[in-house]
């Protein structure tokens, strides 16, 4: 019997944040990513009869860890998280960091140091599906707010992501793309903005987010070839276009 290609499913928690349950349809398994919030998550392993084998954490954020210890409660999994935050996450049993790889099921997974969010910050990257999921480093049309890091350490951070290939699906933990758009709108009416994107591809990107939303779908995951060409954190040609950028964005 042919081999069934495994799948992202987005579970919404709190206000604007997505649990992502990644699953293998060949053996009935999933593994989450940044559970902030349990049941929702727990629900939805029950509903589609599927096995917990892992859970794999971005930072040390609640709303991304809040979930875990209930969740591994009721369904018993190993937690990785980035080395790190060693001392912020009670909840992990195996660390990881930059460079070593983790294996489960179907998944294998390459681990990025992306600091700027905060300083342990982690990234999953799996190669042979090309898929990443960032955490709260790179969203739609935006970028993650400076906690612990620098300016520096975020900017060189989202130059990592322009190595990938540009067919990777990025599937940030935010649904701010909407709000981000709107910031990408002020700063085209900026007579002094040192960013200039592609305005007819943020005007199809505007329509297409809009009909997406209208249907109450997800903007995640975002594709890195049209992020390239319309995130303004990303057109930053400099660390200090970036800092003039998230600045910007701050007093928003």
């Amino acid at each position: 019997m042919a081999s069934t290609r495994p799948r992202v499913e987005l579970i919404p928690i709190f206000e604007d944040n997505y649990v992502f349950c990644l699953i293998d349809h060949d053996n009935q398994e999933a593994l989450v990513i940044d559970p902030g919030e349990a049941s929702k998550t727990s629900q939805f392993l029950k509903d589609n009869g599927l096995k917990l084998t892992g859970v794999l954490l971005t930072h040390h954020h609640n709303d991304h860890i809040g979930g875990v210890r209930s969740l591994v409660t009721e369904h018993p999994a190993p937690v990785i998280a980035p080395k790190k935050n060693k001392t912020q996450i009670g909840a992990a049993d195996t660390w990881v960091a930059e460079g070593e790889r983790v294996q489960l099921g179907p998944f294998n997974f390459e681990v990025l140091e992306l600091p700027g969010h905060t300083l342990g910050h982690v990234a999953y990257w799996e190669p042979k599906l090309k898929w990443l999921f960032s955490g709260d480093v790179l969203f739609g049309l935006g970028c993650g707010r400076i906690f612990e890091g620098t300016y520096e350490q975020a900017y060189e951070s989202l130059q990592r992501f322009k190595k990938l290939p540009m067919e990777t699906l990025i599937y940030c933990t935010h649904e701010y793309t909407e709000a981000n758009l709107n910031f990408c709108n002020m700063l085209s009416n900026l007579d002094n903005s040192p960013i200039t994107g592609d305005s007819e591809e943020l005007e199809m990107y505007a329509n297409q987010l809009h009909s997406r939303r209208e249907m109450d779908l997800p903007s995640v995951p975002l594709k890195l070839s049209v992020e390239m060409r319309v995130n303004p954190f990303l057109l930053a040609k400099s660390v200090s276009q970036f800092s003039y950028l998230r600045d910007l964005r701050n007093k928003q």
